[in-house]
């Protein structure tokens, strides 16, 4: 028998999608300096017959991916990436606390279980979506170069996080995203966690199919928690 899916909180045994992407809007927090989401209206009831809505956004605004080509000259792009590498079992460690960036001893704290392919970071950055909802955060948590080498040496292939990079604001971020795109870790970035307990889930994450992109805005959930894989 198929296990009913539903929205919101666990009831019974049902399985549960949690939404974990971030609504785009005027006014919402973009990168420091960019500014560009925006929307027209080109068309509303009840004086036209339909509505349609003009929006001007980058290839990394709001809750959006990373291929290898966001910092790899010659890397994949996105409508090159397989969609089975974004969607499958994942696994949420809880890292809140870690500052000012996320270090191998908290990854090593977070007790990831062997085997991960996919690892979704939730850091203090989650409470951000409701405290600082219009302003770039520079100070946000991100993922050191030597996490990242961790990361990469470990064998996991995606990594998740709950702000709009994975790299810090400061000059080691390029050297994160570096570290992990030139390995071929592909990055999904600006997730809302506020919600989400650590535990295994299924990553369910659809980014916009844009030829030869660098990026893909991407509505992402959570199906979960899971049992533990045997």
């Amino acid at each position: 028998m198929t296990t009913p899916i539903m929205q919101g909180g666990d009831v019974g045994q049902q399985t549960v999608i949690h939404d974990v992407s971030i609504a785009l809007h005027p006014g919402m927090t973009q990168w420091s300096g960019e500014a560009v989401y925006a929307e027209t209206t080109m068309a509303s009831t009840p004086n036209n017959h339909a509505n349609v809505t003009r929006l001007v956004l980058t290839t990394h605004t709001g809750t959006h991916v990373d291929p290898p080509r966001h910092f790899i000259h010659e890397g994949q792009t996105i409508d090159r990436v397989p969609l089975d590498r974004w969607i499958g079992p994942c696994y949420v460690a809880d890292v809140r606390g870690a500052k000012p960036d996320i270090e191998v001893a908290d990854l090593q704290r977070a007790a990831i279980p062997a085997g991960i392919e996919r690892l979704v970071l939730k850091t203090d950055n989650s409470l951000l979506w409701s405290t600082a909802t219009d302003r770039f955060v520079e100070d946000f948590v991100a993922v050191s170069p030597d996490a990242a080498r961790w990361i990469v040496d470990r064998g996991i292939r995606l990594v998740g996080i709950d702000y709009l990079s994975v790299g810090s604001f400061r000059e080691t971020g390029v050297e994160t995203h570096l570290i992990l795109l030139g390995n071929d870790v592909i990055l999904v970035e600006g997730l809302n966690l506020s919600e989400i307990d650590a535990g295994h889930y299924e990553l369910l994450c659809m980014p916009l199919k844009i030829r030869s992109g660098d990026g893909a805005p991407a509505r992402v959930a959570l199906r979960g928690p899971l049992p533990a894989p045997e």
